[in-house]
């Protein structure tokens, strides 16, 4: 017994609970749940494919690379699903509730800062409105009079500037001298710049909420360096420091609100956790990670220098290249001063300061970033262009003076291009750039090829992400810059089916605990009870303190942990009952109980973790199944300690603390249940039963697996269509939508399914996903809806919604407006956007807005509206139209609705303006006409002329890469044969490994046989209402049944483990396992499957009958699952183990252990 438990005890105790109350106590607000436990956040990309690349190709290698990214071990539950040929839905799990709320007041807050704001959208309506009725719109959109004042004069500013146009153009056209045109053109300056001046000022009074989160997104780390003058370490003033600085500069009068937000923001993030926001999600994937070297240009070194930075000022960095070099952005501009003085100089003159800086580069600010002027010709840069590279891998590593560098290594094709350039460039400096922002500049002392150093002042985050974006690999494509959409979504199980799901797993662990009293008594069974708490703890503990997400793979994995530590302490248990009825004393009985329990227990649980540490070898697994390996692991190792550690300390202290002498369990109190308990079945000779019953299952699964195919596998392995339904007002002037629950939505949907013929294209709706988008607080109310189903028929599909919801769908009449019914030899009202003024690009000199940030781009023209629709109802049809499949390939571009006349509430007139950052009207002026001006019409077009049905249909692809097959193909042959290897080493024969795997396969089989049969069932007329009665659906194989699987082939492992060990004790020296042997030692472990597979299954009964319709099929794998591999243990595995020369009769071996059975044991 050990000595010193009571101790040993307390500290276990007050460890665990410490460590449970800082890292897990609140649960609700410390753990992370899944998509499919609490929701989540769906953001969509659209994905930049160059011509001639295959989508099916090059959109999953994307979706590979950013997995490997963000979230490589699987344990964050995101997943990236392509939609049609150049979009990318990327969805992860929502924060707690309380954080949900946080970051929903936070919102609501900035939001609220734009009450009083001068937007551009308020004053393009005011200038759109006819001057007798701009007072009119002046005083309906601001209430302060103040801000009604700003408004007046940018109108007056306007009118004299438009006034000052018209006169110069009437001069043009009048043949004016030049004298005379030329003072009418100064005039028109003079009183545009006016009018410019007048709508900064106005604006330049009201702060809007884009300009507030632009801030709250850049860094807030402080950093800190050594100033050379002082001689000292100082702290550097974060990004967000100096951004909030500007923004209160800017805005005096809202300082006290700007400073009210940012705390409002700070104290929210400081209670979430990474990826509690999908700001940290776009952050993450802000770059495709393409790196590229590229040696600086040289002050003086171009001749049209002046020019170039010219340029940049007018037009933006990617309108001032020149052919031969090109502007980057400088990623960190503290890591080029070294002192505050410097810090002073750079900002004051950025272009003299890095100019004198040695060894000299041209750099030039621009809208508050700096800009590195880089070449861009052969022999001046390694970029994709030189050949095919890339970095073999990226780790941490300390520069020379000490701080956290980057250091990388090339692969041998990147090492010799890399020596090639900076073996040609020695004594010049070299701009390292990760997605077109320099990270550094050094200059070369001397020839580097294959491995090399990133150093700098780099935030711990930054440093992570730079690592994990090098060893992660560049991107094949690119994402839009920003997300097309970004909603919220409700649980996949639904609200309603997993509340009922944690009310019947909360049943089922009661239950089992006190079943384990009853059986055990209060002081066995309340060790029991107590050791199944610490498991527990402990792996609530290592989740939180990891950070990793709960989802239905992860509570299989769990599931399994406690049916093993159930079995663990059963195996103890029992052991101890046979020590007793043997004669043993208690303190012998406990020893002896541990001690023989042991192999059992470590053989179980060693088997499982070898799977575990199978699917967790790189390119083995996927992410979501890693993810069950890492929790299993986890859950495994903490049974032990629980079990084998806890528990033992725990009888020391009844005996060494209490004084306890005595141990009693229900089957010593009552003879007959012990006698029950300890038959005397010779099971070899029913092996002629179980054959038939075996080769059946079999063969069920084979038929199934190759009749079936395809058809047993649900939308996580499979393409299909997906459907967003937007219920319509429910009054004609209301705001208000019609709402409806989840479950009211999936009743309407799979009766469609479940009434259609076989064969109809809508039959698959009956297993139909119902997902609501962005929900009320309940997370099951909305009035919008995802459907996705299998069926690939788009047509069929939305028909049979669109008549099913016809009662309390949206519905929207067509638009006309000019120029939408010309043929195609009249020009479209598409132009060019070539001048800074809004107007100018299409000969309407009035419109003075500013449209720089647009330049290269579009503007589309929509004149006499009718009916007039509201903006809000303008944007909404393009909107959606672009996330139409028909329009994925311009999803990500920049668009904005702009008002020329009528209001907000009914537009007359208006233009859209777009832009695109690989096609502009200056590079490209072909491929801006049919690429850009064609088909951004053509949408415009649709969106306007198409009655609306539905919101959007989009086609997706397997939320499970191609390569699942092929890496689980690996993962079992891999687990396979390491399970053989340690069986037949642990138990000395090959008979044993191979009656484990045929166990495997017999389970396995076995249950994918009956899961493709309940759908069958559920077709057939003439058992249909049978199958109804007992719960079965048309259940499909999806990545939770995948989990199930997987448990299933633990629990089978286990449970084979079990009966093979004590046959192996009982084996002893001799050479092979008799038939006489082989019965003992199943007569043996009776009691103990008995009890263990009785709990486990009355566990999943309930989960099966009362855990709702969204965990059935996953506790039918388990109920199925649980019943064949308690059955394989005895009817496959025990007949295999019997060797050919054990088969003869031998004497029959006692059922219950004799003393001389018993080896005694030091005390």
């Amino acid at each position: 017994m050990l000595k010193h438990s009571g101790r040993l005890l307390a500290i276990s105790v007050v460890l665990i609970a410490v460590l449970f109350w800082l890292a897990v106590f609140p649960p609700a607000e410390k753990l992370r749940f899944g998509k499919d436990l609490r929701g989540g956040v769906s953001v969509t990309y659209g994905v930049r494919i160059d011509p001639g690349e295959d989508p099916s190709v090059v959109i999953p290698a994307m979706i590979e690379v950013l997995k490997s990214r963000i979230d490589p071990n699987g344990q964050l539950d995101i997943t990236m699903v392509r939609q049609g040929n150049d979009r990318l839905e990327i969805t992860m799990p929502a924060p707690s509730e309380k954080i949900l709320l946080q970051r929903r007041d936070v919102n609501a807050t900035i939001d609220s800062i734009e009450q009083s704001a001068l937007t551009d959208a308020i004053i393009d309506q005011v200038l759109a409105a006819d001057a007798e009725g701009r007072l009119t719109v002046i005083e309906s959109s601001v209430s302060n009079t103040q801000l009604q004042d700003l408004l007046k004069a940018v109108s007056t500013a306007s009118d004299a500037a438009v006034a000052a146009m018209n006169e110069y153009q009437q001069g043009v056209e009048a043949g004016e001298p030049d004298a005379k045109l030329d003072e009418l053109a100064a005039v028109a300056s003079k009183t545009a710049i006016a009018y410019d001046d007048a709508r900064a000022t106005a604006q330049a009074q009201t702060i809007t909420a884009d300009q507030i989160r632009t801030a709250l997104r850049t860094n807030n780390q402080v950093s800190r360096k050594y100033d050379r003058d002082q001689k000292q370490v100082i702290e550097l003033k974060s990004e967000r420091d100096r951004a909030f600085e500007t923004l209160q500069e800017q805005y005096p009068d809202r300082v006290d609100d700007i400073k009210r937000i940012r705390a409002a923001y700070e104290d929210y993030e400081k209670n979430r956790k990474t990826l509690d926001d999908p700001d940290d999600l776009i952050r993450m994937l802000r770059g495709a990670g393409v790196l590229s070297f590229r040696i600086t240009v040289d002050p003086g070194e171009l001749p049209n220098e002046a020019e170039i930075r010219e340029q940049l000022h007018e037009s933006g960095p990617q309108f001032a290249n020149t052919r031969d070099a090109g502007w980057y952005k400088i990623n960190r501009i503290e890591n080029w001063f070294d002192s505050l003085s410097e810090s002073e100089n750079l900002r004051a003159d950025p272009a003299s300061f890095f100019r004198s800086r040695p060894p000299g580069f041209v750099v030039e600010e621009y809208r508050g970033a700096y800009y590195m002027l880089c070449w861009d010709v052969r022999g001046k840069r390694l970029t994709k262009n030189e050949g095919t590279w890339k970095v073999a891998s990226a780790f941490r590593g300390i520069d020379e003076i000490q701080r956290p560098a980057i250091n990388f290594t090339m692969n041998p094709s990147g090492a010799s291009l890399l020596g090639k350039l900076t073996g040609a460039n020695i004594g010049k400096p070299m701009a390292v750039i990760l997605d077109d922002e320099v990270i550094t500049a050094p200059t070369l002392n001397g020839n580097i090829t294959s491995s090399g150093q990133i150093s700098g002042d780099f935030p711990v985050d930054e440093l992570n992400y730079i690592i994990r974006t090098l060893n992660a690999g560049s991107l094949q494509a690119k994402l839009s810059p920003q997300p097309i959409s970004v909603n919220e979504i409700g649980p996949d199980l639904g609200q309603d089916n997993l509340d009922r799901g944690i009310e019947a797993g909360l049943i089922s662990i009661a239950i089992v605990a006190v079943f384990m009293l009853v059986y055990y008594f209060p002081t066995c069974g309340g060790v029991a009870v107590v050791s199944l708490v610490f498991t527990a703890a402990m792996i609530l503990i290592w989740m939180a303190l990891n950070q990793w997400t709960f989802t239905m793979p992860g509570i299989a994995g769990i599931v399994l942990t406690f049916g093993m530590a159930v079995d663990a302490n059963v195996l103890i248990y029992e052991r101890m009952r046979e020590e007793l009825n043997g004669g043993a004393d208690v303190r012998d009985a406990i020893r002896l109980g541990y001690s023989k329990a042991l192999s059992s227990i470590v053989d179980g649980n060693v088997t499982n973790l070898i799977v575990c540490l199978v699917l967790l070898l790189p390119n083995v697994a996927t992410p979501e199944v890693r993810g069950f390996a890492l929790t299993l692991g986890t859950g495994v190792v903490m049974t032990m300690i629980a079990a084998l550690f806890l528990g033992r300390i725990m009888f020391g202290t009844l005996f060494q603390v209490f004084g306890w002498k005595r141990i009693s369990m229900l089957p010593m109190s009552v003879p007959a249940i012990d006698r029950l308990l300890t038959p005397r079945v010779n099971w070899i000779k029913m092996k002629w039963v179980f054959l038939p019953i075996s080769l059946t299952y079999v063969a069920i699964g084979l038929v199934m697996v190759f009749g079936q195919n395809v058809k047993m596998l649900d939308i996580d392995f499979r393409s299909g269509t997906q459907v967003t339904l937007q219920m319509k007002q429910e009054q004609p002037e209301s705001e208000q939508r019609v709402m409806l629950t989840r479950q009211e939505v999936e009743d309407r949907v799979h009766e469609i399914g479940n009434t259609a013929e076989n064969e109809s294209a809508v039959k698959a709706l009956r297993t139909a996903e119902i997902m609501p988008l962005n929900p009320q607080n309940d997370g099951i109310t909305s009035d919008t809806f995802i459907i996705k189903t299998f069926a690939t028929d788009k047509d069929a599909v939305v028909n049979s919604l669109v008549e099913t919801f016809a009662d309390v769908l949206d519905s929207r009449q067509p638009l006309s407006a000019d120029g939408l019914d010309t043929d195609e030899n009249t020009p479209i009202p598409v132009y060019p956007v070539n001048k800074p003024r809004l107007g100018a690009n299409f000969d309407k000199p009035e419109f003075l807005q500013d449209v720089r940030d647009w330049l290269g781009g579009a503007v589309i023209v929509l004149n006499n509206l009718d009916p007039a629709p509201t903006k809000v109802d303008l944007e909404t049809r393009l909107g959606e139209m672009r996330e139409q499949q028909d329009f994925s390939d311009i999803s990500g571009r920049k668009w904005e609705v702009r008002v020329l006349s009528g209001s907000d509430d009914a537009v007359t007139s208006a233009v859209i303006l777009v832009h695109d950052s690989a096609i502009n009207n200056h590079e490209n002026p072909d491929g801006w006409t049919t690429q850009v001006a064609g088909r951004e019409w053509e949408l415009v077009t649709e969106a306007l002329q198409r009655p609306a049905q539905v919101a959007g249909v989009q086609s997706f692809s397997p939320a499970v890469a191609r390569t699942f097959a092929a890496q689980a193909i690996i993962a079992i042959i891999l687990s396979l044969l390491m399970i053989t290897i340690y069986i037949w080493v642990r138990f000395g024969n090959m008979r044993y490994s191979i009656a484990a795997v045929a166990c495997l396969f017999h389970d396995v089989l076995t249950v994918v046989g009956l899961v493709a049969l309940a759908e069958i069932l559920c077709d057939t007329p003439g058992v249909q209402r049978f199958a109804q009665a007992i719960g079965l659906q048309p259940f499909k194989i999806n990545l939770d049944m995948v989990a199930a699987i997987l448990t299933i082939i633990g629990y089978s492992l286990n449970d084979t483990i079990i009966v093979m060990d004590r046959i192996r004790e009982n084996k002893g020296k001799r050479p092979v396992a008799t038939v006489p042997i082989v019965n003992l030692s199943v007569n043996q472990t009776i009691s103990r499957t008995i009890i263990t597979s009785g709990t486990t299954l009355l566990a999943v009964i309930i989960l099966y009958l009362f855990g709702g319709a969204g965990i059935r099929g996953f506790a039918f794998a388990l109920l199925v699952g649980v019943a064949v591999g308690t059955y394989s243990s005895i009817a496959v595995a025990a007949q295999l183990v019997v060797g050919s020369r054990g088969s003869k009769d031998e004497p029959e071996v006692p059922a219950t252990p004799t003393s001389q059975m018993i080896e005694a044991e030091p005390s």
